[in-house]
């Protein structure tokens, strides 16, 4: 009979377990994006100069907008990278707008690989 009292704890134990595992599981899928997004933000900081990112990114034309969304999708990065790597090119002197740009494209990737890989698991 006192053995039936503890079940509940037993069975409390591995729901913390796995609710641990499956935190873990998730920070460390995203942990490469982090990584990825705050290297290449350093990366900007480091050796971008402030004239070569105006001359890149100068304007929001619609050229200037298809090539800052170019670099976005290449890079990749989880939404908080994207914000860090946004805002390293706009404060080296890319436009607003192409900055936005950017992070939009970086960030939306992410989501689209994600999309097919979901279906493929879920099928």
């Amino acid at each position: 009979m006192a053995m039936d009292a503890l079940a509940p704890l037993g069975s409390i134990g591995a729901d913390v377990v796995r609710a641990l595992r499956l935190a873990f599981g998730m920070t460390w899928e995203i942990t490469w994006a982090l990584i990825l997004g705050f290297t290449l933000s350093a990366i900007v900081q480091a050796v971008v100069s402030k004239r070569q990112m105006t001359r890149l990114l100068p304007d929001d034309r619609p050229r200037t907008l298809a090539v800052a969304c170019g670099l976005g999708a290449a890079s990749s990065s989880c939404s908080y990278a994207a914000v860090a790597l946004a805002r390293s090119i706009f404060r080296k002197g890319a436009d607003f707008t192409a900055a936005m740009a950017f992070e939009i494209a970086s960030t939306n990737l992410v989501i689209e690989l994600g999309i097919p890989e979901h279906a493929v698991s879920a099928g």
